[in-house]
């Protein structure tokens, strides 16, 4: 399960949150590997909490009450026992923000034993960290292959 940007996020919280597969009558098992691309809040809180204050309004409007905030993060979920998937987080390099959210999502995956491989693409943006997926060079999708192999296995 991959998404890009606020895709990123909710790709992390299906794949952390095991409720939303169980609705469906499924489990976290049968998720292979996660792949958030630059996403900006796998902790909520803590990215109001350090954004610029339009941003950081923006993202509390959007994201609701402190505790909607807290169960919308994927590191509110990353518990034992839940059969959570390796993930392959890649981000922008030179962006701290979403850099300091890849960081916290893998810090909080390696606390409990879940693999987490974090790619800091130098020399992307935002957009050009999605739109060059894909391409022979590129060394997040060369990454990204490397993971799906592994997950196959």
């Amino acid at each position: 399960i991959g998404g890009h940007s606020a895709g990123a996020q909710l790709a992390a919280l299906v794949c952390t949150d095991d409720r939303y597969l169980k609705t469906e009558g499924l489990s976290l098992s049968i998720v292979r590997g996660c792949i958030p691309v630059d996403g900006d809040t796998y902790d909520v809180p803590l990215q109001i909490s350090v954004e610029p204050t339009q941003a950081s309004q923006s993202h509390a409007k959007k994201f609701g009450s402190p505790e909607s905030q807290k169960e919308l993060s994927p590191v509110t979920h990353v518990v034992s026992g839940k059969d959570i998937p390796a993930f392959l987080i890649l981000y922008v390099a030179d962006n701290p923000l979403t850099g300091r959210q890849a960081q916290r999502l893998a810090d909080a995956l390696r606390h409990i034993g879940i693999a987490a491989e974090l790619v800091a693409a130098e020399g992307k943006t935002h957009g050009t960290i999605n739109a060059d997926i894909g391409l022979p060079d590129d060394k997040p999708t060369q990454a990204l292959w490397t993971f799906l192999q592994g997950a196959q296995k």
